[in-house]
Formats: structure tokens, sequence, C-alpha cells
């Protein structure tokens, strides 16, 4: 009997480290810019991975077009471990030709 209920306490244990995410459509914003958002809940998830989330969707939207994502804003909503983590991604898709797509110039 206790050992059942080990295994439950375990199983609550992974599926609250685990998390849950899920990542929205991309969405138009203006010309040639875009928005899509990457929500995490539950678990101890990084930024960086709820960033991630995002930006892979941002640069797969792009790359389909043919073209190159340029990042425009992110932000960040939530607390760790609290309440659900977000991160909302605004970018372009831009040729590689571009004059937006640059490599910025280094500051010194």
């Amino acid at each position: 009997m206790r050992a059942g209920i080990f295994a439950v306490e375990i199983l609550v244990v992974i599926v609250t480290l685990a998390g849950c995410s899920s990542v929205s459509d991309v969405t138009p914003v203006g010309k040639d810019t875009y928005m899509v958002g990457s929500q995490v809940r539950g678990g101890l998830t990084s930024w960086a991975e709820v960033k991630s989330l995002a930006l892979q969707r941002a640069a797969s939207y792009c790359g389909g077009l043919g073209k190159h994502m340029a990042i425009v804003d992110t932000e960040t909503h939530g607390a760790l471990g609290w309440t659900p983590q977000e991160a909302e991604i605004t970018f372009r898709c831009l040729d590689g030709d571009d004059p937006e797509y640059q490599r910025p110039e280094a500051t010194k």
C-alpha cells in the first residue's frame, strides 16, 4: 500500500517539474513583422528555454518564406515556479541582403 502512495507522489513531482508548454501561431503585426508567444506552465523551466520555443517557431516561419528572422523585441512574464512563464517575440522576416538584416556594429 505504501509503495503505491509513494509511486503517486513521485508521479506528481515528475509532472510538476516537467511542466507543460505551448507555442502560439505566428500573427502578423505589420509589414513583414510578426509576433509569436510561448508559455510553460508548472515546472522549473529556464527563461532561455521559454524564449527558445518562440524563437524556434519564428525562425521556422521565416524559413518557410525563404527569409531570415530578425528580432525586433522580446518580453517575458511570469514567475519561475509560481505562475505560467511566457515569452513574446516580435520579429521580422527579411531577405538576406536587406539592410535591416545585418550584424550590428560593435560598440566600444
